[in-house]
């Protein structure tokens, strides 16, 4: 009888031990948690640091390309084969306004700012601080064309909600921008600078 009391001790002291183990695993990890939450920057943090600039490059009757520079200190993502990390917003004036959110974007080149260096964009698909991506979009099928004389602008949102915005007048198809610069904000603001296409 001795040895039975003995061992249902054992067995409740064993209970006992496990149990105490088990809650204070849980509240240490809460806590490690709760230290992690308090630590990470917060959204406006990032948002600080993350700087665009954008200027529209050529125009045609439904394809825009435009160049995203980052002048901030974060990589911005472009995508990978399923998910696309940032979207484009189109307006344009045909004979009425017309605005389309284009998240089917081609990157036709990175490279550095300012050099010739650039990337293979397969492999490539962000644009670190101090490089810049060349990319197309295509108005949705549909779409009016973009005529001579338009007013086009071009909003690029980046997956941090910073955001950087350009608009021009459409003199000539094709042509390179002559006047006008990069725009870019932090906490979601932008700027607006105009430019025209062709001269």
């Amino acid at each position: 009888m001795g040895l039975s009391v003995s061992i249902a001790s054992a067995i409740v002291l064993v209970g006992w031990i496990a149990f105490i183990g088990a809650i204070s695993t849980a509240m240490l990890a809460t806590m490690n948690n709760v230290g992690t939450l308090v630590n990470s920057p917060s959204s406006d943090d990032v948002k600080l640091s993350v700087q665009l600039g954008l200027a529209i490059t050529s125009v045609e009757n439904g394809t825009l390309n435009f160049t995203v520079q980052n002048t901030g200190s974060r990589d911005i993502f472009l995508r990978n084969e399923t998910f696309p990390w940032n979207d484009v917003i189109v307006t344009y004036n045909n004979t009425d306004w017309q605005t389309y959110l284009i998240d089917n974007y081609t990157v036709l080149a990175i490279n550095a700012t300012g050099t010739n260096e650039s990337f293979d964009v397969t492999t490539h698909q962000s644009i670190n601080p101090g490089e810049q991506a060349l990319i197309q979009v295509y108005l949705p099928p549909g779409a009016p064309d973009i005529e001579i004389g338009s007013v086009v602008d071009v909003v690029f949102a980046s997956h941090y909600g910073v955001i950087a915005r350009q608009e021009i007048e459409v003199t000539t198809y094709g042509q390179q921008i002559q006047t006008g610069g990069q725009t870019g904000g932090g906490l979601g603001g932008y700027f607006v600078v105009g430019g025209v296409v062709g001269g």
